[in-house]
């Protein structure tokens, strides 16, 4: 599947994601989890500018 975003085509990742959900609390009575993905890939893009100004 290809995608565009102000003009800019490109593909989504598609990796599986292995996670487990975590019990963090309640909240008026009913059980909070969260989803913690135990092996997500480092999503950081080295080269990256905004504005002119490199992101780190």
């Amino acid at each position: 599947m290809s995608l565009r975003y102000r003009g800019a085509d490109y593909e989504p990742c598609q990796t599986g994601f292995n996670y487990f959900e975590e019990v963090i609390g309640t909240y008026r009575g009913a059980v909070v989890t969260r989803r913690v993905a135990t092996n997500a890939p480092n999503q950081h893009i080295d080269g990256l500018t905004y504005r002119g100004a490199k992101v780190k």
